[in-house]
């Protein structure tokens, strides 16, 4: 247990030099767009790397000469408790094109989260969840007029399983504040659900409403150290990620 606080630590320390500003695709545990009352297993930590659609980037920040653009993130993500996660993340921005159009120069769009489980799930009360993108920024500098916190948002959720012949559903229901206006269309209530097979827990399917639209999506774990996760937004706009996962307790789960 001892090098997970020290692990903990590390990435506390390494956050707070940093200005940040929050995003999806965090490495937190959720479904595709819609965060969850569950957390990840105690000991869990991820490296990955997710492709980001121009349809879902806001209409502000992930513009070049007027235009939005696909872009990619990637981060680093521990669960040092049952209870709690946390991330580092960094999207990629264009910078500067050359004469032709190719990018020749790229700038890093940094932030944290933090996601803490208060009540773990019970035979009849669902795992409740409160979390937030950006919290560096939300804690120390609450005025934010010259931060720009593309992504930041505050969420409480809550999640709950249940089992039939050995399959797994989850229902979700989680209530999400964007702090900055032209994000407005994620904010209030959200939600999904998912569904685990018998035949191989280590794939699940999901569904989920965002606030503004349908997202379906699927990932799967291989080899218990490999997660493929592949989305579709209103049947349209498809996004894709693929991190590694390691238990740094020793400890293996089938999901």
């Amino acid at each position: 247990m001892k090098h997970l606080y020290i692990i903990a630590a590390l990435m506390l320390l390494w956050w707070l030099p940093q200005t940040t500003q929050a995003q999806q695709y965090t490495g937190i545990s959720g479904l595709v767009h819609v965060p969850t009352g569950e957390t990840n297993h105690e000991g869990d930590a991820f490296i990955g790397a997710h492709f980001l659609n121009k349809n879902m980037m806001p209409d502000t920040g992930f513009l070049y000469q007027g235009e939005k653009y696909h872009t990619f993130d990637y981060y680093v993500a521990l669960t040092p408790f049952s209870w709690l996660e946390m991330s580092y993340v960094c999207t990629e921005r264009i910078y500067r094109k050359d004469d032709q159009g190719n990018i020749i120069n790229w700038s890093k769009d940094r932030y944290a989260s933090v996601k803490i489980r208060p009540l773990k799930e019970g035979k009849y009360h669902p795992a409740v969840a409160i979390g937030c993108n950006d919290v560096w920024t939300s804690a120390f500098f609450p005025n934010q007029h010259n931060v720009q916190l593309y992504f930041q948002n505050w969420y409480i959720a809550a999640t709950k399983h249940f089992e039939f012949k050995g399959n797994e559903l989850s229902l979700t229901l989680a209530y999400r504040y964007f702090y900055r206006g032209y994000n407005s269309k994620w904010n209030g209530v959200v939600g999904g659900i998912t569904f685990r097979p018998a035949f191989f827990p280590q794939w699940r399917l999901m569904a989920e409403y965002t606030g503004n639209e349908f997202i379906l999506g699927t990932d799967m774990l291989l080899w218990q150290h490999l997660r493929l996760q592949a989305s579709v937004k209103n049947f349209k706009y498809l996004y894709g990620g693929i991190c590694l996962q390691f238990n740094l307790l020793g400890k293996k789960y089938d999901y």
